[in-house]
């Protein structure tokens, strides 16, 4: 049986390449600001070779280097790989005299690495994506107290770029999300009839949080109608509708991830339900496969459309 202490290091580590993924760098082009900080810390250790290194799942990933032509390596041949382990600077002297390297193909091989120093680069929630590295073909001593202290500060900057990067990508996609958000609610309004409003909610709802199912319910002078949108033709699970139904009254939201407080399980997707009113009742239901649970900001989305069609539902009925 796997250990406790083996499970929580895979899960470490899913997390820690969820977190990489979330910057959005890896496979980016050069950019400037990465290659000077690299050029700056090779000139510090007056060394042929650094690099911005991200560690993926299988490889180190450069996103800037000085005097290194590959673009990635192996990460079971990388230094980098070990230097994320810890939170201080990881220094190897002499490579071929280290156990742990001497076999190392970077080391019998080009580029013939013997000096190596890394700062891991930890992101403000204490994930560490790689490393700011110097590399060198002699071996040298350890560096001194104001190598260390400066090689460490390079580190930080280049995470603040990357923090910088990720927030301005976060507000653009929340910007282009609110404008989809007002198309959607524009629509639902727009519509002539009730019937055509809960399609029209449906769908938006669909596109919205790319969802695989879609059903609004609702109770009225036509009697209980219901609109339903989903993804593609494949998505023919039988949901227990009379379950989610029930688990929304008298509820501002109910968010689920399996089968909790339901009779039946949901397939392995994540679901949120949102009541539009209760008396008559009227629900909205968003349903997807479990690739990913939906975030705040997708559930502060629907919320915000459910509460424009409970207000068409109420000036309407």
């Amino acid at each position: 049986m796997e250990s406790v202490s083996s499970m929580m290091s895979s899960f470490s580590e899913s997390a820690r390449l969820a977190k990489l993924a979330d910057y959005g760098v890896l496979d980016t082009p050069p950019e400037k600001d990465f290659d000077d900080i690299a050029a700056a810390a090779a000139r510090l250790f007056n060394l042929p070779m650094s690099a911005v290194s991200l560690i993926d799942s299988d490889r180190q990933w450069f996103k800037a280097r000085y005097g290194i032509g590959a673009t990635e390596t192996p990460r079971s041949q990388a230094f980098c790989a070990h230097a994320i382990n810890g939170n201080d600077l990881f220094v190897v002297t002499d490579a071929p005299a280290d156990p742990r390297f001497s076999d190392n193909p970077l080391v019998k091989n080009a580029p013939n690495i013997r000096f190596y120093a890394g700062a891991p680069l930890i992101t403000p929630d204490n994930f560490k994506l790689g490393t700011l590295c110097v590399i060198g073909t002699e071996a040298r001593p350890e560096p001194t107290e104001a190598q260390r202290t400066i090689l460490t500060m390079l580190a930080r900057l280049v995470v603040r770029e990357l923090e910088n990067r990720r927030i301005a990508r976060r507000a653009e996609h929340q910007a282009s999300t609110a404008a989809k958000l007002t198309e959607a609610i524009i629509a639902t309004i727009s519509a002539p009839t009730i019937a055509e409003s809960m399609s029209v909610l449906a769908e938006q709802a669909r596109q919205l949080c790319v969802a695989d199912r879609v059903r609004v319910v609702y109770s009225g002078t036509e009697g209980i109608v219901t609109a339903q949108a989903q993804r593609d033709s494949a998505v023919g699970v039988d949901l227990p509708w009379a379950d989610l139904d029930a688990a929304v009254q008298g509820k501002p939201t109910f968010v689920g991830v399996t089968n909790k407080a339901l009779s039946q399980p949901l397939a392995a997707g994540g679901w949120i339900g949102i009541p539009l009113r209760q008396d008559p009742p009227a629900a909205l239901h968003v349903w997807r496969r479990l690739t990913s649970n939906f975030t705040e900001m997708e559930a502060a989305m629907l919320i915000d459309l459910a509460r424009v069609a409970a207000s068409v539902l109420k000036k309407r009925n």
